[in-house]
């Protein structure tokens, strides 16, 4: 009995000691294991050999300097020396504007306060109006909004009005002298003395071309001045009509900022600001000897630095921009669901910071000092390792379930991201008959990027670049009008040459103006000598000359995706009957869709002679056949449709594409799937 009871207790302390012992290592294994290794991020990306902006220049300028998002990038201080102290003239006036706003804020859609004229403001009217200043006329007496009293001081770049608005605000010159040194002090702004009034007027006012180009800046950043500087005419009580004296508003992207002059002592003073690619820039240029040589001076080194600017593709949409690694499984690739630009300068950072936003799905990218965004995926990523796996962690051994995978994607550049095409066409495309349908079209599981976040009742937005915008896919001037601010200038970025525009303003979406670029080129090596210009790209409203125009809401130039082209040497005038004789728009037809376009208007989906009305029907015809009018859609739908995939054969119209796919299921009343 003793020795079978020491048995039993012998095997019961086994048992203790064992089970305790697994309760260990399971707990081990838990606790070494919970640990998340997270995302690793296997993206690298070596920037091309950029142009320089330290070279960036004007001949015969005194002084200038240039700022990106406020930060001086390149200058020429006067006579080559250390930057100067130069009177400002009225670009003074931009520094008063900051510290009113300051002082005394007001939103946009706002007036602001109102301002009484006394007798020292009138009397200010007076000396200025005797003493051959800018000025607006004033009454005693007289009540005016702060909104239209800086729209006189920044459009007709009034003097008087600039004293009043600093007695007004800040009960004295002098308190304002004393704001706005601390306001710039503060700024890191150290350059720049206040004088003797908030006008300019007086040459004891002084600055450097590279302060004011950080305070133009400034004003460009703050929405209610951005606004004002912006408008080209106004009208206040009293005085009646302003006129901006910045001629330069709307050239090259061009939208402020502030025009100066008080004679010899200053020269000539402009300060002007643009955006591009959501970056801010502004030149300053002081000394010039005309006012017409401080405008051209100006023109000139912007359209010199739009030149020297690049824009970068950072991640391409399917890029694999990193993995999630884990000993507990196999590596799950992150894609990029959307493309991520840059525009950049060759001193740009040469490598980008990139790390994972604390948002799920988002990626965060810093470059030079910008951050920016893109959406990610990630495919079956099994976030915690199962207990079996823990444990069996703890004895050194590891379990992958290599079948738990993303899909892959190895993308080195944009050209190898371009999905393989199909360009032979389709044999399994159905009977071309009156309905167009065909036997083999897939459903509508691709996803697009809309264009625009702007809301509007044209279901193909969300098509992103195959949107259609015609007589029954209409959108309203809220789409339009936020359509111009997402679009790129191809002249200014690359130098396409808009010839003889009537209604357009060569402005393009990003991606269809860098493919529009390279399209070009390959004309260009083709035909040396040879080259194209655009007659109409966007178009901001719509046109009342005939058949070939559409009203505004239906036109396909709203979409930022689209250019009229022709080259000069084989004539000037859109004209279907000398088609033959253009060798350009026989190339076009023939090339187009490697880099993207598409012969919009086709003569075989017109819909008839040219004399019957416009026919925009359930089948896919257009109403329109032009041979100049090409639109960006993305290289694989533009060569399906060019080759005929759905067609057989033959070229498609956008139309009976989007119908073929199934994407859109009733063409004639505007129906998307």
């Amino acid at each position: 009995m003793k020795r079978k009871l020491k048995r039993q207790i012998k095997s019961k302390k086994l048992m203790v000691v064992g089970g305790v012992a697994l309760a260990f290592l399971v707990w081990l294994g838990i606790s070494v294991a919970n640990v998340d290794d997270g995302m690793v991020v296997v993206l690298t990306y070596t920037f091309p050999e950029g142009r320089s902006i330290q070279g960036v220049g004007v001949d015969g300028a005194k002084d200038y300097a240039v700022a990106v998002d406020g930060a001086v990038v390149t200058e020429k201080p006067l006579d080559g020396n250390e930057a100067p102290q130069t009177p400002t003239a009225s670009t003074a006036k931009m520094i008063l504007g900051l510290a009113v706003m300051q002082a005394k804020p007001f939103g946009l859609g706002e007036s602001g306060e109102m301002i009484r004229i006394d007798e020292e403001m009138f009397q200010r009217y007076v000396w200025y109006a005797g003493h051959n200043g800018s000025n607006t006329r004033v009454l005693l007496g007289e009540e005016i909004s702060e909104y239209d009293a800086l729209m006189s001081v920044f459009l007709e770049s009034s003097n008087n009005m600039a004293d009043s608005l600093a007695i007004w605000a800040f009960g004295s010159i002098d308190a304002y002298r004393e704001y706005a040194t601390k306001m710039l002090a503060d700024w890191g702004i150290h350059n720049t003395v206040i004088g003797e009034d908030a006008s300019g007027f007086s040459e004891t006012t002084v600055s450097t071309a590279s302060d004011l180009a950080i305070i133009g800046a400034k004003v460009m950043n703050e929405p209610v001045l951005a606004e004002i500087v912006k408008t080209k005419s106004y009208d206040v009580p009293v005085a009646g009509k302003l006129e901006n004296t910045n001629k330069l508003l709307g050239q090259s992207g061009i939208v402020g900022i502030k025009t100066g002059y008080i004679g010899d002592v200053s020269g000539y003073c402009l300060t002007v600001g643009y955006v591009m690619n959501e970056r801010v820039v502004t030149t300053s240029l002081m000394g010039a000897e005309t006012r017409e040589e401080s405008f051209d001076k100006s023109l000139e080194l912007v359209k010199k630095m739009q030149e020297a600017a690049s824009e970068v593709r950072l991640v391409q949409e399917g890029q694999e921009i990193g993995h999630y690694s884990s000993w507990w499984t196999s590596d799950i690739p992150i894609h990029a669901t959307q493309n991520l630009d840059a525009m950049l300068w060759a001193e740009a950072e040469k490598d980008a910071t990139i790390d994972m936003a604390e948002t799920e799905g988002v990626l965060r990218v810093s470059v030079a000092g910008r951050d920016y965004e893109v959406n990610v995926r990630a495919d079956d990523y099994e976030e915690h390792p199962s207990l079996w796996q823990r444990i069996m962690r703890v004895f050194g051994w590891e379990y992958k379930d290599d079948g738990i995978v993303g899909d892959e994607v190895d993308i080195e550049d944009e050209t190898s991201a371009q999905p393989e095409l199909d360009t032979e066409p389709s044999t399994e495309a159905g009977d071309d008959g009156a309905d167009g349908e065909t036997a083999t079209a897939p459903s509508a599981t691709e996803l697009f990027t809309p264009i625009t976040a702007v809301p509007t009742d044209n279901c193909t937005v969300k098509f992103g670049y195959l949107m259609l915008i015609n007589p029954n896919f209409t959108v309203g001037t809220d789409f339009i009008d936020a359509r111009r601010a997402e679009l790129v200038s191809v002249s200014s970025l690359y130098g396409i040459v808009e010839g003889n525009a009537y209604n357009g303003n060569n402005l393009l979406d990003a991606e269809a103006a860098r493919h529009l670029s390279e399209m070009v080129k390959a004309y260009e090596a083709e035909y040396p000598g040879h080259t194209f210009e655009t007659r109409s790209c966007y178009r901001a409203r719509g046109t009342t000359c005939g058949r070939l125009c559409a009203a505004t809401g239906t036109s396909d130039h709203h979409t930022g995706l689209t250019c009229d082209l022709l080259d000069p040497a084989y004539g000037t005038s859109l004209d279907t009957d000398t088609y033959p004789q253009h060798v350009d728009w026989l190339w076009l037809r023939a090339n187009s869709y490697k880099y993207g376009f598409i012969d919009r208007f086709p003569e075989a989906w017109a819909g008839g002679p040219m004399s019957e009305p416009l026919n925009v029907d359930e089948n896919g015809s257009t109403g329109l056949y032009e041979t100049w009018h090409y639109r960006y859609v993305g290289v694989e739908p533009a060569t399906e449709i060019a080759t005929g995939k759905y067609n057989n054969g033959q070229y498609d119209s956008l139309e009976h594409y989007l119908k073929a796919r199934g994407l859109v299921v009733d063409l004639k009343n505007g129906l998307c799937n």
